[in-house]
Order: C-alpha cells, then sequence, then structure tokens
C-alpha cells in the first residue's frame, strides 16, 4: 500500500493475514531465532535478502475509551481516556536519526568500543568488539534492517478534559437567556503510558490505509479552548 523514504518497509494487505501488516527488510536468524552476524565485516548483521518477512500489524487490534461526567451543584467536569493495544509501527526517525549517529543507543561503544555477540553463518557462536571507528559502518548496516525500527505501539491517552458553569436560573431570570454555561475544553493532554520510544504512537505517515508506517511524523497538537453556549 505505502512505504517511507527508506524504503525498507511497506504495508501490505496479504489475504489469510491481519489488515494492513507491516512487511520489511529483517535479520538473518538461525533456526534458534538468534541474529547472525558477518564476522568478516567485525561483526557486522547480516539483512534478510529477497522476501520481506511479517514484521507487526499496523493497525491495533484492540482500543478502548473510558469516559465519565462528574457533577457538583452548577459545575460540571467532563474526562476522556482512550487507549490502543496490539499493534506496531515502524519509526523512520528512529531510523534516520540511528543511521546518523544522532539516537540515543548509538552512544554505546564511541569510547571502548561495543561489544557484539552472537553467531556467524555457520551457526558458530561469537564475541568481538567493533572498533570505534567502525561503528559508523555498523549503526549503517543496522539502519538498513527495518526490524530494528518496528516497535509496539500501545497506549494509554488522557484525551480529553473539559469543566463547565451553568448558571443558576435565578441569575438568568432577570435578562432575555433562558439557558447559559460557560467551559474550558483541553484536548491532547498527555500520555499516561506508551511503549514506542522517541516518538508519538499516533504520528501517522499518511492518513490513508497506512496505519503502522511514522517518519518524522508530527504529534497531535495539545489545545485549549473556551466555551460559551446561550438559548434565547
Amino acid at each position: 500500500m505505502d512505504e517511507p523514504r527508506t524504503q525498507n518497509v511497506r504495508i501490505s494487505h496479504i489475504p489469510g493475514e491481519r489488515y494492513g501488516v507491516i512487511k520489511g527488510v529483517s535479520y538473518v536468524r538461525d533456526d534458534q531465532g538468534r541474529i547472525v552476524y558477518d564476522i568478516d565485516e567485525d561483526g557486522v548483521p547480516l539483512a534478510q535478502l529477497g522476501e520481506r518477512k511479517i514484521l507487526g500489524e499496523g493497525v491495533p487490534p484492540w482500543s478502548f475509551g473510558f469516559s465519565n461526567t462528574f457533577r457538583y451543584k452548577d459545575f460540571s467536569l467532563y474526562t476522556l481516556i482512550d487507549a490502543k493495544f496490539g499493534g506496531q509501527i515502524f519509526s523512520g526517525t528512529n531510523t534516520f536519526a540511528y543511521g546518523s549517529g544522532l539516537h540515543k543507543a548509538t552512544l554505546e561503544g564511541r569510547e571502548n568500543g561495543l561489544s557484539v555477540s552472537g553467531v556467524d553463518g555457520e551457526g558458530n557462536a561469537f564475541t568481538t568488539t567493533v572498533a570505534p571507528e567502525n561503528l559508523q559502518t555498523y549503526y549503517g548496516r543496522v539502519n538498513d534492517i527495518a526490524e530494528e525500527f518496528v516497535e509496539d505501539a500501545d497506549f494509554i491517552k488522557f484525551r480529553q478534559l473539559s469543566l463547565n458553569y451553568t448558571f443558576p436560573d435565578k441569575i438568568l431570570e432577570k435578562t432575555f437567556l433562558n439557558t447559559a454555561n460557560i467551559g474550558i475544553i483541553m484536548q491532547n493532554l498527555f500520555y499516561i503510558k506508551r511503549s514506542v520510544d522517541n516518538i508519538d504512537p499516533e504520528a501517522a505517515y499518511n492518513a490513508g490505509n497506512s496505519q503502522g508506517l511514522e517518519y518524522f511524523g508530527v504529534p497531535p497538537t495539545r489545545s485549549y479552548g473556551l466555551s460559551l453556549n446561550v438559548k434565547f
């Protein structure tokens, strides 16, 4: 359906699979699921060539919302909390930051080298240290593997809060108004919990059928408003 500028991942609609799976370049792994490294290139992880692998679900299978209204005399307080669970998101932002050495994870090894443990192409266990001068090559190769940047997109968000005051009849009885209320509305306040690192889980790549892709996405704007409702 669509792919970001990294071109190593895309959203696919495949018969028999869930709607909108994330399909992209994965690590080469052995039969036990261990990542295979190229020991001839100082322990650089290998990317799977050929057919791409399903890495996650772009559309969260579970969502819920909880709203409530509290009243006290002429005041009312409305709250809305919503959440989504079970979906994943590919972060193009983290991909770019990783490959450019701007992600916090790339700080590791800059002074004394990066210790890497895994298996080689023949399944033999090994441990090596990537020298600081070779880290750019190492992180650059990881940058091309979409699997590294697919994360859970679970979140719980305090979506909306509004406080309203309804003017009592005794205040309005000598005016031309039948009813009047004033309120303050706040939306997209904050995340109570989120799984994805460094980005907003709702920062979609586009507004179409390609949920699960992110590339320098702008988070939803936190907004504040004032409402006034009157009836004559």
